[in-house]
């Protein structure tokens, strides 16, 4: 294992070949586990094309006429918060408003929609409107943290289009606020917590020199983000991690770091639309309490169907073995990220 409880190898796989008479074909597949998160990734040989080119339109029309989030009805349709939370019973800030989710997952479910567009491309995403999408998740945690200190941490999330879980193509982000992170933010959480007292220094700030120095993963920085593919992805087509190694709480996040954050979403959602993929989730994980070890730190996963039937890109060795199979080799997707990055205006 490296510094980072990293590893890989190779596992050699062989057989007689049908399309070359029978030959005998020899491949790997590479193995990378990451003592960090816990992930443990199958880098396979083969590549499978996406179903590329895809259009939100053909989804958007879809449910346009009934669509809960579309201003005719959202203010009719959605839940409000009590009196005790918003007098007003939304939170608001630009074209964001935030409401309580009617499906929740948990006390602080909360649902934020960010744009009047009822369906927007990947490279229709301006930075403001992202951004308030945010900043009204940020303005919703403070009042939670002002009604319970006891509230530790908190998460924004996001499934875009129907291949990543989006129940509804209206864009909005979703929340959730409790005394302790999710499963996988503990995890890391507990990696980042051994690494200091092991080192004496922030994991956040080290792994992202690291990747810096190598500049195998690294993809570039906007502001005070950090951005990286991921060693060992979480998704198919790979993963993209984002760091603020300088913020301890989401309350030290200032509006311009935020519009930083988006501004690097930007260049993510250029590159996956180049490359046809017009789906992914997304994670952003906090504190509500100053801690280092933790940060302000996400993730995002690329998703597609594949093609002719539109297969899942999530199958029996996610669901069932807990390992990834990635079609994706993380140093060849930040080879061809990074140029979005360095041409980000």
């Amino acid at each position: 294992m490296s510094e980072f409880e990293r590893d890989k190898s190779r596992e050699k796989v062989a057989y007689l070949d049908p399309t070359n008479g029978f030959q005998e074909h020899t491949t790997y597949v590479e193995v990378r586990e990451d003592g960090v998160t816990g992930v443990t990734s199958r880098i396979l040989p083969h590549r499978f094309r996406t179903a590329g080119g895809q259009d939100v339109r053909e989804h958007a029309e879809a449910g346009a006429a009934t669509c809960p989030f579309c201003r005719e009805r959202m203010e009719q349709v959605t839940p409000r918060f009590t009196a005790d939370v918003i007098q007003e019973g939304r939170f608001r800030r630009g074209q964001a408003v935030l409401f309580p989710n009617a499906f929740p997952y948990g006390r602080n479910s909360s649902v934020a929609i960010f744009s009047h567009e009822h369906a927007l491309r990947l490279s229709a995403m301006d930075v403001g409107i992202l951004g308030d999408g945010f900043l009204v998740c940020r303005d919703y945690f403070q009042r939670l943290q002002q009604m319970d200190p006891a509230l530790g941490f908190c998460s924004v999330n996001w499934n875009y289009m129907p291949p990543a879980g989006g129940g509804l193509v209206h864009p909005h982000l979703q929340t959730i606020c409790g005394p302790r992170p999710t499963a996988f933010a503990a995890k890391t959480h507990e990696s980042a917590r051994g690494y200091q007292t092991r080192t004496g220094r922030n994991l956040w700030e080290d792994l992202v020199a690291h990747e810096k120095r190598e500049m195998e993963r690294y993809l570039g920085q906007t502001g005070p983000v950090e951005w990286v593919s991921s060693f060992a992805p979480k998704g198919m087509a790979g993963e993209v991690c984002f760091f603020l190694p300088a913020r301890a709480s989401i309350f030290t996040l200032t509006d311009e770091d935020v519009l930083q954050l988006a501004l690097g979403l930007r260049c993510v959602f250029r590159y996956l639309e180049a490359a046809g993929i017009a789906s992914f989730n997304l994670a952003l994980d906090a504190t509500l309490m100053d801690d280092a070890a933790f940060g302000v730190r996400g993730r995002l996963i690329p998703r597609f169907t594949l093609p002719p039937l539109g297969i899942s890109d999530v199958n029996y060795y996610e669901k069932l073995q807990n390992e990834i199979i990635c079609i994706t080799v993380p140093e060849d997707m930040a080879r061809e990220m990074r140029p979005f990055f360095e041409r980000r205006r």
